[in-house]
C-alpha cells in the first residue's frame, strides 16, 4: 500500500477541475465524484427521512457535505423514483432511511390513459428538489458544479408498473411499453429544463437498465432510444452541459447498445474499469467505480490501496474520473471518503 504517499495541495477549485475535462484541457489532477447523496443527511446531522421530504434540509445537506469533503461534483438526489411517484406511484419513508416504492402507479395496462407529465410546483417531491438545487446553486456553485439528478425512462417505466411486469411486457406487450416510455421520457424532458432553467447540470441515472436485467437486444429497443432523447435534449439546451449517465451493477454486455444514446459520461458500477477504457474509453468519460459496500465496511487504507488500483488501470488517466461505483452508503465513515478524493490527489496527476 502507499498510504504514505504526500497529499499535493489543489492549486485549481472543483469548479475550475470540472470545467477542464468540458474544454478538452486537462487539469492538475483527475476529478472525483464520490456519489454521494443520502449520506449528505449525516453530515448536516438531519434524519435521511427530513433530508428526503424538506427542500431546505436536502440543500443545506448538500452545502455542508460539500463543504466538509470537497468532492467534485454535487449530487441532489434521493431516489430514483422521484418521476414516479410525482407521476402517482406511492411511496414508503422511514426516519433514517431512503424512501422505497409502496404502491406503484399502473395496476394495469388500461390505466396509462391517467398518466400525465408531472407539475413540478406541486406534485410528489419535485419542489423537494427544486428548492434544493436553488440552494445548492446559491451557496457553492461558484466552486462547484451542482447537479440534480432523476431516474431515465426506463427506470421511471419501472417504478410506475412493477418491474417483474414490465420485463415480461417487452415481449408480451412492447407497444403499450413504447406507449409508456414516451410518457416517461416527456417528463425526463421536462425535468431537464427544469435543472436546467436552474443553473444546474441534469444527471441521468438508468439502473433498470442493468445488463442483469435487460439484454443489449432489449437495450437497443426499449432503452437506447429514449435515452438519446434525453441526451439530445441536455445537448441542444444544456449551454455546453455534458450529458451524464449513470448504469448500476453489470453493464458489459451493454456497452455497445449504450453507446447509441449518445451520452458523454457514463458513470459505471460493477465493471471493469480498465476494460471499459478500452473498449469505450475513446467515445465518453468514465466514472468509477470503488466499490460502495467497501466505502462503507472497510479501512481508510484499504479504500486508498482500491482506489489506486483503479487509477493504475486507467493508464494515462485521461478521460477518467475517480468515484464510487454506486451510492456512498448513508453511515459511511467520513474518513472513507477523505480516503478516496485524497487518492485523486495521490494517484491520478497530470501537474507531474
Amino acid at each position: 500500500m502507499k498510504t504514505n504517499v504526500a497529499i499535493p495541495a489543489d492549486t485549481q477549485t472543483s469548479l475550475e477541475r470540472v470545467m477542464s475535462y468540458l474544454k478538452g484541457e486537462k487539469p492538475q489532477r483527475v476529478a472525483c465524484f464520490p456519489l454521494i447523496l443520502n449520506h449528505a443527511a449525516r453530515v448536516l446531522g438531519v434524519p435521511v427521512g427530513k433530508y428526503n421530504r424538506d427542500g431546505k434540509a436536502m440543500g443545506n445537506s448538500h452545502v455542508a457535505a460539500w463543504k466538509r469533503y470537497g468532492h467534485d461534483l454535487v449530487l441532489i438526489f434521493s431516489t430514483t423514483s422521484t418521476l414516479a411517484e410525482a407521476m402517482g406511484t406511492k411511496m414508503k419513508f422511514f426516519d433514517e432511511d431512503a424512501p422505497q416504492i409502496d404502491v406503484p402507479f399502473l395496476k394495469q395496462h388500461s390505466d396509462i390513459s391517467k398518466l400525465k407529465v408531472p407539475d413540478f410546483s406541486k406534485d410528489g417531491r419535485l419542489p423537494v428538489y427544486m428548492e434544493a438545487t436553488e440552494i445548492c446553486v446559491k451557496e457553492i456553485g461558484s466552486q462547484v458544479v451542482v447537479s440534480t439528478v432523476f431516474g431515465g425512462p426506463f427506470t421511471t417505466a419501472a417504478a410506475l408498473y412493477p418491474v417483474e411486469l414490465l420485463t415480461r411486457d417487452l415481449i408480451k406487450n412492447p407497444k403499450w411499453v413504447h406507449e409508456l416510455l414516451e410518457i416517461c421520457t416527456q417528463a425526463g424532458i421536462k425535468f431537464i429544463d427544469e435543472i436546467l432553467k436552474r443553473g444546474a447540470l441534469p444527471v441521468i441515472v438508468e439502473p433498470i437498465g442493468s445488463g442483469s436485467l435487460v439484454s443489449p437486444r432489449h437495450f437497443h429497443e426499449f432503452v437506447a432510444p429514449y435515452l438519446k432523447r434525453l441526451a439530445d435534449h441536455v445537448h441542444k439546451n444544456g449551454g455546453g452541459f455534458p450529458a451524464a449517465l449513470h448504469i448500476c451493477g453489470k453493464t458489459k454486455s451493454n456497452w455497445m447498445a449504450m453507446l447509441e444514446a449518445d451520452f458523454d459520461i457514463w458513470s459505471l458500477d460493477d465493471v471493469d474499469l480498465g476494460e471499459a477504457k478500452k473498449a469505450v474509453g475513446h467515445r465518453v468519460v468514465l466514472i468509477g467505480n470503488v466499490v460502495p459496500a467497501n466505502l462503507l465496511k472497510n479501512t481508510a487504507e484499504e479504500i486508498d490501496e482500491e482506489a489506486r488500483i483503479i487509477c493504475e488501470k486507467m493508464g494515462d488517466k485521461t478521460g477518467f474520473i475517480l468515484g464510487s461505483g454506486c451510492e456512498v452508503p448513508i453511515n459511511t465513515p467520513p474518513e472513507n471518503i477523505d480516503a478516496l478524493i485524497n487518492a485523486a490527489r495521490k494517484y491520478a496527476r497530470f501537474d507531474q
